[in-house]
C-alpha cells in the first residue's frame, strides 16, 4: 500500500512466556530493537490482557502450562479482530513437524528457541514494518 512504514516504536509486541528468564531476554531484545512490549505468562493470561489492550504481534512460546500456543493462537483465531493479527510462535523444537503444527494452529510464523537477536529483527521487520 501507499501507507507510511511504521517504526518500531509505533509498534506493541506482546511476549507470551512462561519462562521468566527467556521472557526477560525476549523482553530485552525486542526494548533493544526500539518496540514497545508487554508481557504474559501464559496464554490465558494473553487473552486476558488483550481484552482491554491492542498490540501489533505476539511472539507466543508453544509449550505453556495453563494454555499453550497452539491453543492461543486457536483461540484468537476465532476473533474476527485477530485473524490478521502476526502470531509468531516461538518453539524449542525446530524439526519440521512443529513448523506444520504451528501453521495449523493459525501461527502466521515461527522463530526456533533460542531466539536469536537478528532473526527476531528481520521477522518482526517482515510482518510490521515492511
Amino acid at each position: 500500500g501507499t501507507q507510511a512504514l511504521r517504526e518500531p516504536a509505533q509498534c506493541t509486541v506482546l511476549v507470551v512466556e512462561d519462562n521468566a528468564i527467556n521472557q526477560l531476554v525476549t523482553r530485552g531484545m525486542l526494548l533493544k530493537l526500539g518496540y514497545r512490549v508487554r508481557t504474559a505468562d501464559n496464554g490465558a493470561e494473553a487473552l486476558e490482557l488483550l481484552r482491554h489492550e491492542s498490540v501489533d504481534a505476539i511472539l507466543l512460546d508453544c509449550q505453556m502450562p495453563v494454555m499453550d500456543g497452539f491453543a492461543t493462537c486457536r483461540a484468537l483465531r476465532a476473533q474476527p479482530k485477530y485473524v490478521d493479527l502476526p502470531v509468531l510462535a516461538i518453539t524449542a523444537h525446530s524439526h519440521s513437524g512443529d513448523r506444520e503444527r504451528c501453521l495449523a494452529a493459525g501461527m502466521s510464523d515461527y522463530l526456533a528457541k533460542p531466539v536469536k537477536f537478528e532473526e527476531l529483527r528481520l521477522l518482526l521487520h517482515d510482518w510490521l514494518l515492511s
